[in-house]
């Protein structure tokens, strides 16, 4: 069986290694001629460590990026709103969040799958087709004959176009801005990821090397400024503990965006392709959860395609997996990120996680963190 994996971001280059690790081939196509480190940080969680482990770059992973005990909601002042232990955030065994630079996270598994012969960069997918029980898909030059093609090309995917699915986005109405702060934080911060609440806007960070602090801020629209800079961020959220303004100060590129996510796919499969991450299932970023769900993709579908007879039933016991766990995390972030920037809902939500037991929580974590067979 060949597949054919579009886009070299985490989750085609997760499901390259996953595939490999099961023993079957595939290859990654990525449009870029060249992976450059960009982007921001990223926190990943213990049912992404769990996978990472697994594929065998957790050690690597580890040395470039840093771990989180803490992950807290506090007031603009760093107070928290719920004081919680730090066996809530982890799994059973063990596991905490790790936070790392995206650009380095998605070097690891670069140079790993080029190591193993796993992608090819400068392939512009077009689209494809089937006949006669091919596939070819069309790259900007040239053209290959494959058995399955899975879509990883992102929120604004081709294959799904190809596929004939629709792409219609959801907008939250709430501009985030995600940037990199060259500092080191204080020894009572240096382990802990953060999230401040504020009126309509929220500021969040955290340590993800030793010298390095990615942060991110969310506004609602109507509050935005017309041009995001250092200098109006630093305005808007004067109120907060004097750490916001140290870290934009410490700020080189801001990158600024509308946060949006995916309506709800009514498949996201056909015969001889399947669509997996953002391309099938992108999330808001309210649960930290978008990427580690992209990586859960990577682990299950090659246990599928390694243990049923075709394609097609591996992509119908995949998607009858995932679907439960996906919609969770896209409605619960969703609902999260609209409630906290009303200011009827966040007193809501601040009342919840007050009454809230640990041990209901730490049930809610379990399940969210949980990778069936690790």
């Amino acid at each position: 069986m060949k597949i054919s994996i579009i886009g070299g971001g985490i989750t085609g280059l997760s499901t390259a290694l996953a595939l490999h690790k099961v023993g079957i081939q595939a290859k990654v196509y990525e449009r870029a001629e060249t992976l450059n480190e960009i982007g921001a940080g990223i926190w990943l969680q213990p049912n992404a460590v769990q996978i990472l482990q697994w594929l065998g770059i957790l050690d690597d992973i580890i040395q470039e990026g840093h771990q989180l005990n803490k992950m807290e909601i506090t007031n603009p002042d760093l107070t928290p709103i719920k004081k919680i232990d730090e066996v809530v955030v982890s799994d059973v065994y063990g596991n905490q969040t790790i936070a790392i630079h995206r650009g380095k996270l998605q070097r690891i598994l670069f140079e790993k799958c080029a190591e193993l012969e796993l992608v090819e960069l400068g392939m512009p997918y077009q689209h494809h087709q089937s006949a006669d029980g091919k596939t070819t898909v069309y790259f900007k030059d040239h053209s290959i004959e494959t058995d399955v093609v899975l879509g990883a090309d992102g929120i604004h995917s081709l294959v799904r176009k190809a596929m004939g699915l629709p792409s219609e986005y959801r907008k939250t109405g709430q501009i985030c801005s995600r940037g990199i702060a060259n500092v080191t934080l204080p020894d009572h911060l240096k382990y802990e990821g953060k999230e401040m609440w504020g009126k309509q806007q929220r500021f969040g960070f955290s340590q993800i090397a030793p010298d390095l602090v990615y942060f991110f801020t969310v506004v609602n629209e109507e509050k935005s400024p017309s041009t995001v800079s250092r200098e109006t961020l630093t305005s808007l959220f004067a109120d907060f503990d004097a750490t916001v303004t140290d870290l934009l100060n410490a700020s080189d590129q801001i990158h600024t965006t509308e946060l949006a996510d995916l309506k709800r796919l009514d498949t996201w499969h056909n015969s001889n392709t399947c669509l997996i991450g953002d391309a099938a299932h992108a999330t808001t970023p309210n649960m930290g959860q978008g990427a580690c769900q992209g990586i859960e993709d990577a682990y299950y579908l090659s246990r599928f395609l390694k243990s049923k007879g075709t394609a097609l039933e591996a992509f119908i016991a995949f998607e009858k997996q995932r679907r439960k766990k996906v919609d969770y995390v896209v409605n619960n972030s969703w609902n999260f990120g609209k409630l906290v920037h009303n200011q009827a809902g966040q007193l809501l939500l601040r009342g919840v996680m007050k009454i809230t037991p640990e041990k209901v929580l730490r049930k809610q974590m379990k399940s969210l963190y949980s990778v069936e067979g690790l």
